[in-house]
């Protein structure tokens, strides 16, 4: 059967699709955490600001596809954007396609806009290379360009059971041991991963080390505000009770000195925030705890450790090499017909 685009325009719409959306989430190999509703609803309670259209694309009565976006307007601004639910703090942006027929959906999805009246331009920000909604032909009336956006470093890991030895090179390993090695000296070493029972104290203690790490710089890190407290830990809650949340901490001498907020899902590990006690720099204890997150990455059996957005130096030291995100931009030639 020809694919169906509903309109999700409530939160209450989107939320009665949870079921189902975390479903269509599980068989999208490609998906990431950042397209699961346990991340875009929280974030549009938390952080959103605008109107709700999400496309819901159902064959047959099943959801076969899910493109979460929202129309934001700036201010005084008329120009209406579509966007991405998640928009700014999640590194990877798509919609999700049954892979079974995603470039139908994805043509559903661009002919459904076409019709639509609701928007103006359409901003499609972070789109990983792969993805369906970068290929469709758009109408001859739209402009359109695709631009490279940012790049996602990553390491491309071992078989499981194989050490770091055989994706890092001898010179790192051996700075690795020597921070170690340093790091005993002060105190016994301990490395923690979030459970039920200890995930608000590694919780906390990641705002704590993430804000202490970028004050030591003079900047403020990007988790001052209370909204986005409230977001992670609802996030990283759900997460865990998923076994999606990858939140590691690392004692020396008893105190938690470095934390790891990431996650693991379909065969890759993600690195999305730490923080360390900028005391003590000079054991490097965010090296130390990424070394025990790669580890556990290829214990658990992934292929790959993305440090996400950003060509920050340490994630090359690491032999993480770039894959880049993409942007479309959709704009209708000169004027649309009157709003309805």
């Amino acid at each position: 059967p020809p694919p169906v685009v509903e309109e999700a325009t409530t939160y209450e719409a989107l939320a009665a699709l949870r079921p189902e959306w975390w479903e269509l989430w599980t068989r999208c190999p490609a998906a990431t955490p950042f397209q699961a509703p346990k991340w875009l609803l929280p974030w549009w309670r938390y952080l959103a600001g605008g109107d709700l259209r999400v496309l819901a694309v159902r064959r047959g009565g099943r959801l076969v596809g899910l493109v979460p976006w929202f129309v934001y307007t700036a201010g005084s601004s008329p120009t209406r954007t579509v966007l991405f639910l998640g928009t700014g703090i999640s590194d990877v942006l798509d919609g999700l396609l049954d892979p079974e027929c995603e470039g139908l959906i994805a043509g559903a999805v661009f002919q459904h806009l076409a019709r639509a009246r609701w928007w103006d331009v359409c901003e499609l920000q972070q789109l990983p290379e792969r993805s369906a909604l970068l290929t469709p032909e758009v109408p001859g009336a739209w402009d359109h360009e695709t631009t490279v956006q940012d790049p996602c470093p990553v390491l491309t890991l071992p078989a499981s059971g194989e050490d770091l030895a055989s994706c890092l090179p001898p010179q790192r390993l051996a700075r690795l041991k020597y921070y170690q090695q340093r790091a005993s000296k002060i105190g016994p070493v301990q490395l923690d991963q979030a459970e039920e029972n200890n995930f608000p104290e590694l919780f906390e203690a990641l705002f704590r080390l993430h804000r202490a790490r970028w004050a030591s710089q003079g900047l403020p890190g990007v988790l001052q505000e209370d909204a986005l407290h409230q977001f992670h830990q609802e996030v990283a809650w759900g997460f865990l009770r998923t076994g999606v949340l990858r939140l590691y901490g690392l004692r020396i001498g008893g105190n938690l000195v470095a934390s790891l907020y990431g996650f693991q899902a379909k065969g890759r590990t993600y690195y999305y925030l730490g923080g360390f006690d900028p005391n003590l720099a000079r054991v490097s204890p965010g090296a130390i705890l990424i070394g025990h997150a790669v580890r556990e990455a290829v214990r658990e059996g992934s292929t790959e450790f993305d440090f996400l957005r950003g060509r920050e130096p340490y994630k090359y030291w690491w032999g993480a090499r770039d894959r880049l995100n993409y942007r479309r931009r959709l704009q209708l030639h000169g004027q649309r017909e009157p709003r309805s």
